[in-house]
This record gives structure tokens, sequence and C-alpha cells, in this order.
């Protein structure tokens, strides 16, 4: 993919506030999603959000050189906004959106309007014969989503199994990650998912997780089969791969699992470290 960095002006905190009283978007919940796209959308498997945006010339330009750029400031102000309405849909766990926590707090508005300003341009602008322009543009979602909405502090240690050792889960394996099969369920993909047992107790969540890895590839990775999964840097080796039973919160993104999973994994969290280390994918539809 070809991203070139591409500071936008400061027309952005005018846009920003516009984007208030815009409806968050669903299309920021699943859905095919790559560089090729033509739609607006968010690529969870690679972490990455893409908006386009179009522009014509000012009325003010006389000059070429004057309407090509008015033109691509304005496609990159409309893309910024574009993007910006997109990522306020996202979920951060499975009860807030991006929105509202930026409703919320002022604090998280400003830092999302001041991460905006670094999106990438990808690929080379479309040009038009009436002197417009299209950009498509891209950003990734940790450097967009402040730390503090998807990150609970220092880590927390994962309490004992209530019973020692399933008949499914060889907890005497070494594991390179894990991988939860969610399909069927109607999970969909959020900053910071939970995986719980039945009885709505925590397994694994940002309570769980060092900071560091945390920040560098998020709290769980996604991918449309377990066989993506398997191979994903992040978990590839020997991963451990259990079912999801049912998806959790108004949004849909904590997974439950069984209770005799949720045990096992209790009791390798005691000796290993995949789970500290956020070596979790989660495979939806």
């Amino acid at each position: 993919m070809k991203v070139r960095p591409m500071v936008l002006p400061a027309l952005i905190g005018a846009a920003f506030m516009g984007l208030l009283a815009l409806p968050w978007n669903v299309r920021a919940q699943g859905g095919a999603c790559n560089e090729n796209s033509e739609t607006d959308c968010v690529d969870w498997e690679q972490g990455l959000a893409y908006s386009h945006g179009s522009g014509a010339p000012a009325n003010w330009a006389t000059t070429a050189a004057q309407k090509n750029l008015s033109a691509q400031r304005a496609a990159r102000l409309d893309a910024a906004r574009n993007l910006l309405e997109l990522v306020r849909g996202i979920s951060v766990s499975a009860d807030t959106t991006v929105g509202q926590a930026m409703v919320q707090s002022d604090r998280v508005q400003t830092a999302i309007q001041g991460k905006i300003a670094g999106l990438r341009l990808v690929g080379e602008p479309k040009y038009f014969s009436d002197g417009s322009i299209m950009v498509k543009m891209a950003a990734r979602l940790r450097e967009i989503v402040p730390e503090e909405l998807y990150l609970s502090g220092a880590p927390q240690q994962l309490g004992p199994p209530t019973q020692i050792g399933t008949a499914r889960v060889d907890t005497k394996q070494t594991y390179s990650g894990l991988i939860i099969d969610a399909r069927g369920t109607g999970i969909l993909p959020a900053m910071s998912p939970k995986v719980i047992d039945p009885e709505g107790r925590e397994v694994y969540g940002s309570a769980y997780v060092t900071r560091e890895f945390a920040v560098q590839q998020g709290i769980a990775g996604y991918a449309k089969n377990v066989d993506a999964a398997r191979t994903n840097d992040r978990v590839k080796g020997n991963p451990l791969v259990i079912k999801g039973l049912e998806a959790k919160g108004q949004n849909k993104a904590d997974v439950m699992i069984s209770a005799e999973d949720a045990n096992a994994l209790r009791e390798l969290a005691q000796n290993q470290n995949f789970m500290r280390q956020t070596r979790v994918m989660i495979v939806l539809d």
C-alpha cells in the first residue's frame, strides 16, 4: 500500500465541530474493507480506517495552480470529516462508542481532533474534467483513539481457576496465543473487547494486559476464519483455539466462553504470558 504522510490544514477544527451533529456511522462495524474499497470503512484485520473526500476549486482561484491547490485542500478536509464520522461509530467496548466518549470528555474530543490531522494519503488523487479532485485517506485506529479509552492502567493478575484441568484443553502445553472462534454469535469488533465466562466474570480484557503490547498491537486482533487467524503473526506457532458461545453487551463486542474454557485460561495464565502480551485473535463472520 502506498501511503504518504500529509498534514491537514487547521480547517479541521471547524469541520470537527460540525461532526457532532452527524449520526454515528454503522459502517464502522465490520464488512469487507481494504485499501481498494470504494466506500468509507474500517479494516479491523489491519486496524486501519479509510475515508474518501472530494473537493472543487475555490471561487477565488484564478490560476491552474490555485484551482488545483484549493480543490486538494477541500478534498482532504472532506475526507477528514468523513473519517471522523466513521470513527465516532467505532465501538471502544461492549457498551461505549468513540462518539459517546467524545461527548462525555472534552479531553478525548480534543485528542481525537488533533490526531485526525495526521491522516495519510493512499494512492494518487483522482482528477476530473471539471477541476474537482477525489482523495482517499487512511489512519491507524490506535493512532486516532486515545489509549485511555481502551487501556485500564497497570495490569492485574488473573485469578486462579475454580477447577483445575478440563477434558478439552491441555493446560500442560505451551501456547503461542489464543484464538476464539466467535463465528455465528453476531460479535462485532471493538477497540477493547472482553472475554467473559457464563457468570459474567472477566477472563481477558484491558485490565489483564501489559500496556506496551496493547499500544503496539491492540487488545485483540480480528480475522474472518480460523486459518487466517492461525497464520497471523500475533498468535502463530501453537495457538489454543476455543469456541465463543455468545456475543455480549450493547455493542455485541464481548465474547462469552464456556466455564470449562474459562477455567483453562485462568490456569494457563498462572504460568504463561500470551494473554498478558495481547496475543489474542477473535474470529468473526
